[in-house]
């Protein structure tokens, strides 16, 4: 046991003497080279080494100094043949972007291996061959920085855009831009459309009930003792006017007593259709008239007309309008029950006088086309005062006659006049 650890002390003490002898064999030789003088590293003064293999760079005021190679250097010992290619060095460029380059020409100086550091210079037309886009046409070498690409040229010698590909190298150009050409060219910022309304198909009724300008009205009057009378009339009006039509409806009715004997019992419904060309004065019409009346030799006379209109007059405020058309009525019940060809003629007229006061106009002539003697006359006339302190209640005061040239037994002539209390919603 005392033999074996002798021997492993022993092996202990050998390992740590070779190990100081190999670090300070290591320590002598970088101490040795520490102290050799600047001057005699790799064989040759540092001060025979350029600046630039230093690394070191040395400004002239308007370039930086070429070096200069060593005659005695390994570096200018070494020879290498300059290649073939008169390329010059050149910055990675998109040919889309503007001029970055220094104006370098083709003579550019090769890449320096004899111990010269390249030139960088910008691109130039060889270098669309090189990407294979046509020489001479979107670049021009003597552009200055800052102007870009020169514009393309066309075989007239203008530049609008269109490069001329049958055009020689030599023969591009750069016309830098001026002011005029911005202004004759002004940025015009469209508004983007407004979105649009869609309706669908049972939207269309909803719609169609808005935009009415629509009445009702109604007079009542009477007395008792001596004399028992009693009369009433009502009536309701309906219209819708647009820029392409007009459309209304119009009804009434009257009914009188006296002594508890009806002494008038009549009515009537019209519609009228007014259906304007687009962008004109010019319209097409149509009337659909019922009457009836207790004390006339008919129970019931219907007309039904068309034609053409002028309107002399179409606004908000006042309208104008002549008819000329033709049709036909019959008078049902009456000793004479036929259909009867007739014409119609007639002028409407209705003004906003003030923003109170309206008047409305209507006459319209039905003679028959085989005898002009035998004809129909309708009158309408009335005048609308709106009451203070109300916007939809106004006083009506309305005049009617109906004039009938064959009145088969019964007077020609029926003139109606109320006033009514007139409610507008």
């Amino acid at each position: 046991m005392t033999n074996a650890r002798q021997e492993n002390r022993a092996i202990g003490i050998a390992c740590l003497v070779w190990t100081v002898f190999l670090a300070v064999s290591s320590l002598s030789t970088s101490v040795s080279v520490a102290a050799q003088p600047p001057s005699e590293v790799d064989g040759n003064s540092i001060a025979e080494i350029p600046l630039w293999q230093q690394g070191v760079s040395t400004w002239n005021g308007s370039r930086y100094a070429e070096p200069t190679p060593i005659a005695d250097s390994p570096i200018a010992q070494v020879s290498v043949e300059a290649p073939t290619s008169t390329a010059p060095y050149t910055v990675p460029f998109d040919p889309s972007m503007q001029a970055i380059g220094i104006g370098a020409t083709n003579d550019s100086t090769r890449i320096a291996r004899t111990g010269m550091p390249p030139e960088l210079v910008g691109p130039s037309v060889n270098d669309f061959e090189m990407l294979g886009e046509p020489k001479a046409i979107y670049w021009d070498d003597s552009a200055p920085i800052g102007q870009g690409l020169a514009p393309p040229v066309v075989s007239n010698g203008a530049s609008n855009g269109v490069p001329d590909l049958n055009m020689e190298d030599n023969e591009s150009t750069f016309t830098p831009p001026r002011e005029t050409d911005f202004e004759s060219e002004p940025i015009v910022i469209e508004t983007p459309p407004l979105q649009e309304e869609v309706l669908r198909w049972y939207q269309y009724p909803i719609r169609w009930m808005k935009g009415w300008d629509s009445n009702a009205e109604f007079g009542l009057d009477g007395s008792s003792g001596n004399a028992e009378t009693l009369a009433l009339q009502t009536g309701l009006e309906l219209k819708r006017k647009t820029d392409l039509y007009t459309f209304s409806i119009d009804t009434d009715y009257r009914i009188a007593t006296s002594r508890r004997v009806t002494t008038e019992d009549n009515g009537r419904f019209n519609i009228d259709y007014d259906r304007m060309f687009s962008e004109s004065a010019w319209s097409l019409f149509g009337k659909y008239g019922m009457e009836w009346d207790a004390f006339k030799a008919f129970d019931l006379r219907l007309n039904l007309n068309g034609g053409i209109g002028y309107h002399w007059f179409r606004t908000d405020d006042t309208t104008l309008v002549t008819r000329f058309g033709a049709g036909a009525s019959r008078e049902i019940g009456a000793p004479i029950d036929e259909w009867t060809p007739e014409g119609v003629f007639g002028i409407e007229g209705e003004r906003q006088i003030t923003s109170r006061q309206k008047v409305k106009a209507k006459i319209d002539y039905f003679p028959s086309w085989e005898d002009f003697t035998d004809y129909r006359l309708v009158s309408d006339v009335s005048w609308e005062i709106l009451l203070d302190g109300s916007d939809n209640l106004s006083l009506k005061l309305a005049a009617t006659d109906r004039y009938d040239s064959t009145p088969q037994g019964a007077k020609r002539n029926d003139v109606y006049y109320s006033l009514l209390l007139l409610y507008k919603f």
